[in-house]
């Protein structure tokens, strides 16, 4: 029978313990008996020489004794045998006792010894921290925890549907590893995406099981197979396979020992993964850090390109063919310091700066831009609103939500499709039986529509799309940080973010934005006036040769008298020697010798009413501030204009203070 040949892994009776028999103590039981009933027969021979001795008649049995001697016999051999199990029950028990006292000890061992298993295999897979390939030594140890004979974990890659991938395999004797490494292993029982992922155990593995697991069950000779899946955060991670050459039976509580694994190894995933996380940002961290230093330096460079321009362009009439170079230069400059904000914000040191603006420009300006660089085989579509509502947003955030959207919809469309970007008005009621489900108060707001014909997303996708660092691409090609900065910009600017999506058939997302009433700029109100000119003393600190040396220009252009000084030291020299004459200080706030504060420190101990504008490459909102705190006047931030030089140093002279 089958049943009689099955046995349970993991429960099986320690070596050592005690059988109970039936018989009792053996030969000392019967030497026992023996006494007992010897003593038996000398109380019967005693009983018939009492009797003897008070009687000489031959009838003395019969006549003078209450009992015969068989009688006499069969009532000792009865107390015998009565005493005899006593003992016996008695030994039985204290037998019985110290088995059960063994059996627990050797129970609380093996228990023992399955919990350091456990706590071995949980200590090597979060300090290896690596899914790619799951060390040999774990799956030994998880087949010395449910002596199994293979032991098999594939991990699932990120997609809209599960694509399994062995990452270790153990105790195999007719395959390779390498072999079965190599590929995707195509296994139905887990790769419906919609179906809650359950235990599988079989008996007749190469019967029951899919073909992949079927041919592995075949070659090696496998009967037995439990597939336990790793669920984490009710999604799927990965798959443990134990399966075992003889007939078996896995138990309810073995199974439940499974499902403790699985979780175990889920954690070591999670933990890998926060882990990865946190060297990404670390790595963004760093970056940010560069970037700002960059931005800097790109500040300066184009500083000095522009003041150039500034100062050629302000020399040359409108008439001159060269103008308009002139003002190519400095669009480009301006340009460019458009791009080095966008660093800046990158690296989370710039605050947003809000404008009035129509989103059509926009998309019209960053889809230029997209198509020019976009392979060809991806397709445009507009579908603008052309009473589009205004927004107040930065523009070079929602330029990047713009940006962010056109990327994934390409990512999306390996082979080519179709992106449509379209805008409309809406208006939320609360008593409109046609307003659509969202999340925002009763107004007016725009809508921007960012349409893909790619592969489309599943459920579960969609519902962690927006959590940092989740991407459902390939290793390197992706951060997954897209649309998690997408979902900041929207959320600071009031905004909200919805998407519909499914697999095989695209995505939707839908953007929405408060609409202003307040009204577009115009050139008049953004037109640049010249400011009045000056006769003041300015001390003008920049280690920028060129930049020092047309900011000086500039000003003296005006009327006012400059002394210039290349660092920090030759400056507070100078301002401790003419400091009752020097009406304002310009200071550059990086310089070599002496930091623009350490200067600005300095000139406070000598005149505390002095007058201080800061310039920087930095970022405004937050250097500037800080040193706006710090009792500066004027924050100056590179590249600036001509005009903008002069406005801020006429508007802090007449500031009276």
């Amino acid at each position: 029978m089958q049943s009689e040949s099955l046995k349970e892994p993991g429960l099986v009776s320690p070596a050592g313990a005690t059988t109970l028999s039936p018989r009792g103590w053996g030969w000392e039981f019967w030497l026992l008996r023996t006494k007992l009933y010897f003593l038996a027969l000398l109380v019967t021979l005693a009983y018939l020489l009492i009797g003897r001795m008070n009687s000489t008649d031959p009838a003395w049995v019969q006549i003078h004794l209450p009992l015969s001697a068989a009688s006499v016999l069969i009532l000792c051999l009865s107390a015998s045998e009565s005493f005899l199990l006593v003992r016996r029950l008695r030994r039985h028990n204290e037998e019985l006792a110290t088995a059960r006292a063994r059996e627990i000890e050797l129970q609380q061992r093996l228990t023992f010894q399955r919990q350091t298993l456990l706590s071995q295999i949980t200590s090597a897979l979060i300090d290896r921290l690596d899914a790619s390939q799951v060390p040999t030594e774990v799956l030994e140890k998880i087949g010395q925890l449910f002596e199994a004979d293979v032991v098999a974990m594939w991990v699932v890659q990120k997609g809209d549907a599960r694509h399994f991938f062995l990452r270790g395999i153990h105790g195999l004797n007719a395959s390779s590893p390498e072999q079965l490494q190599s590929s995707e292993w195509p296994l139905p029982e887990f790769q419906d995406p919609q179906k809650e992922p359950a235990q599988i155990i079989v008996h007749n593995a190469p019967r029951e099981l899919s073909s992949a697991l079927a041919n592995l069950a075949e070659h090696e000779h496998l009967t037995v197979a439990a597939l336990t899946p790793i669920i984490r955060r009710r999604e799927q991670v990965g798959l443990i396979g134990l399966f075992y050459r003889d007939p078996i039976t896995i138990s309810p509580p073995l199974a439940a020992e499974m499902k403790v694994l699985a979780n175990v190894v889920a954690s070591a995933l999670q933990a890998e993964e926060l882990y990865r996380d946190l060297i990404q940002a670390q790595k963004i961290e760093s970056i940010g850090n560069l970037t700002s230093g960059i931005a800097h330096d790109f500040n300066n460079v184009l500083a000095a390109i522009l003041a150039c321009a500034s100062y050629v362009k302000q020399h040359t009439p409108t008439s001159s063919p060269n103008y308009r170079y002139l003002e190519a230069t400095e669009s480009s400059a301006h340009r460019g310091a458009a791009l080095t904000k966008q660093l800046l914000a990158f690296a989370r040191r710039e605050i947003p700066r809000q404008r009035v603006l129509n989103p059509n420009d926009c998309i019209d300006l960053t889809l230029q831009l997209l198509e020019r660089s976009f392979d060809k085989t991806i397709l445009f579509q507009r579908k603008l609103a052309p009473d589009l509502h205004l927004v107040e947003i930065d523009p070079s955030q929602l330029e990047q939500v713009i940006l962010n959207m056109a990327v994934n919809a390409r990512d999306a469309m390996p082979h080519g499709g179709i992106f449509t970007v379209t805008t409309r008005n809406v208006t939320l009621k609360a008593k409109d039986p046609k307003r659509p489900n969202i999340a925002l108060p009763d107004g007016d707001y725009v809508m921007l529509g960012f349409s893909d014909t790619g592969h489309g997303m599943d459920e579960a996708t969609q519902q962690r799309i927006f959590e940092p660092f989740f991407t459902t691409k390939h290793p390197g090609k992706g951060t997954g940080l897209g649309l998690s900065l997408v979902m900041s910009i929207v959320k600071n600017a009031n905004g909200l973010i919805r998407v519909e999506s499914a697999p095989g058939k695209g995505a939707h997302f839908e953007v929405y934005l408060p609409a202003t009433t307040k009204p577009l700029p115009t050139a008049e109100t953004i037109a640049e006036t010249k400011p009045r000119r000056g006769t003041e003393c300015i001390l003008l600190v920049e280690d920028e040769d060129i930049i020092r040396e047309m900011a000086q220009i500039t000003l003296e252009s005006e009327g006012y008298k400059v002394i210039a000084a290349p660092d920090g030291a030759a400056a507070l020299t100078r301002y401790r020697r003419d400091w009752p004459t020097i009406a304002l200080v310009i200071a550059d706030m990086v310089m070599p010798h002496m930091s623009g504060p350490e200067l600005l420190s300095k000139i406070r101990e000598i005149n505390p009413t002095a007058r201080i504008i800061v310039s920087s490459g930095h970022s405004q909102e937050l250097e500037g501030q800080r040193m706006l705190e710090h009792g500066c006047l004027g924050y100056l931030q590179k590249p600036y204009t001509a005009n903008a030089l002069l406005t801020l140093v006429r508007q802090v002279l007449d500031s009276g203070l």
